[in-house]
């Protein structure tokens, strides 16, 4: 069974890389060894509020997302790959499936 980590997509990266992600509500970078991230590894992110909850399946990154920029961890979700978990959303970026 893959990770699931929250992801705020409203904090995303020109290219699509989300930098805002949190482990049962822990920053994911205050979380490396007890989770034991590595580059490239598959992970499910999730996004939940109020009126929805949605999920893709993703891959993790440690990354400079410029030059002159510190390594962070960020998040590339599928978008091919979204799933619903609760009721719809107006946002036609992410239509019901």
């Amino acid at each position: 069974m893959l990770l699931r980590i929250y992801a705020d997509f409203n904090s995303t990266t020109e290219d699509g890389w989300c930098w805002c992600l949190r482990y049962q509500g822990v920053p994911v970078e205050d979380c490396v060894e007890q989770l034991s991230l590595v580059d490239g590894m598959s992970v499910v992110l999730f996004y939940s509020d109020v009126e929805e909850e949605f999920e893709f399946d993703g891959i993790l990154s440690y990354r400079a997302c410029g030059p002159n920029l510190p390594l962070r961890w960020e998040a590339r979700a599928d978008e091919r790959s979204i799933r619903r978990i609760r009721p719809e959303s107006n946002d036609r970026r992410h239509p019901r499936t």
